[in-house]
């Protein structure tokens, strides 16, 4: 019997080390770097460490305040009776308030059909007060937040009055640039699912809870999304979400975290904590980054992107569902939620590349050329020291 293939290869490949090693002088390794890292010291490495905490801990302070200020806004002249989708507080300048409320307007109707101010709506306030950074003394004092003309986050229904979903739109000045950056920026985001599909089901609340939300971030399955992005971003995959694009069993709803949501009676920890999801927060879930991404950086449009496969009705159903949310997906799409997350993937991030083969006499041929060009590439190098002696 011949031998495999692989023992094939394991042996030309210690020739080739072998004969690499005899005749090619390697140079020592150097490690490569655009440019020299500067020299530091433990404690200097734990004192910036501490620095960069401290300063995202002082920004989720500011922004949990500027969602308190917004929710207290919405609350002062709130009515049970209020049933308005887009509402516009006493803040907003009557100059804005008409521009302000039609770009609303616009998103909100894009949504379709289905879309009822029940359990959603969009509350514009104006907000231009500054919180300082703290400075020495005799420095102009610079404000904490960064330069952006509006800010949304969105309120969910246990931050509210338990029915609805509340998009907090904030606006930091009342001037044309200020009103015209609305039309630049979703302003639906997670309430868009409210919207158009009500209160969620115990199974897919609890799953969505979870998750905190991630999946479903952004409502904007009427918009025409590219197939796929670029080849890098299958590295921001998750180890889960590596295993879920090449067809491991299990891998998908590992990612999706679907068996971690298995309780469906009553409110888990995660549901109570999640309250706010503000995308400007720095302390975002750890989504700011990518990398921390199972499915990758496009997963917030994942649940988006279902809408738009399955069609709203059947999504309708899922969303409603009491059920865990892949059983749940089964029965309203006629396909499991696993194989579906597998093709999303695919279609986002791009197909897999066919593993590379060898071929016998490709090892044979490489095991004849190799040590001859090794021998004639060392060749001048022993000429050339010798004649400097």
């Amino acid at each position: 019997m011949g031998m495999s293939i692989s023992r094939w290869v394991a042996i030309v490949g210690a020739i080739c080390a072998a004969v690499s090693s005899i005749l090619l002088p390697f140079p020592a390794a150097s490690p490569l770097a655009w440019m020299p890292a500067p020299a530091t010291s433990p404690a200097l490495d734990a004192e910036m460490h501490e620095l960069t905490q401290a300063a995202a801990v002082a920004q989720s302070a500011v922004r949990t305040y500027r969602v308190a200020r917004a929710l207290e806004h919405w609350n002062e002249d709130r009515t049970s009776a209020d049933t308005a989708a887009v509402r516009l507080d006493a803040t907003v300048p009557s100059h804005a308030a008409t521009t302000a409320r039609a770009i609303v307007a616009e998103q909100w109707a894009a949504l379709g059909p289905r879309v009822s101010a029940a359990h959603a709506q969009v509350f514009v306030y104006l907000d231009s007060t500054t919180i300082p950074r703290a400075s020495d003394a005799g420095d102009k004092p610079r404000a904490l937040e960064g330069r952006a003309l509006i800010d949304v986050a969105f309120a969910l229904p246990d931050a509210t009055d338990g029915a609805r979903c509340v998009a907090l739109v904030r606006l930091r000045g009342s001037s044309p640039a200020h009103v015209a950056a609305l039309r630049n920026q979703p302003l639906l985001g997670v309430c868009g699912f409210f919207a158009a599909f009500g209160l969620p089901g115990a199974g897919v609340r609890s799953w969505l809870a979870t998750t905190r939300y991630r999946f479903a971030r952004r409502s904007d399955w009427v918009v025409a999304r590219a197939p796929a992005v670029d080849a890098t971003a299958l590295y921001t995959l998750s180890h889960a979400g590596g295993r879920c694009l090449t067809g491991e069993a299990g891998g998908c709803l590992e990612a999706l975290r679907v068996s971690d949501s298995a309780s469906l009676s009553g409110p888990t920890p995660a549901e109570i904590d999640v309250r706010v999801i503000d995308p400007s927060s720095p302390m975002y879930d750890g989504l700011a980054n990518s990398r921390s991404a199972a499915l990758g950086g496009a997963e917030d449009e994942l649940l988006a992107d279902a809408v738009r496969a399955i069609g709203p009705d059947r999504f309708a159903r899922f969303w409603a569902s009491s059920s865990r949310p892949d059983a749940a997906y089964l029965a309203a799409a006629g396909v499991s939620l696993d194989s579906w997350t597998r093709q999303w993937l695919t279609r986002t991030y791009g197909t897999l590349g066919q593993r590379p083969t060898v071929r016998l006499s490709e090892v044979m041929w490489l095991a004849i050329v190799m040590p001859l060009v090794l021998f004639v590439a060392a060749r001048p190098r022993e000429r050339i020291l010798a004649d400097t002696r």
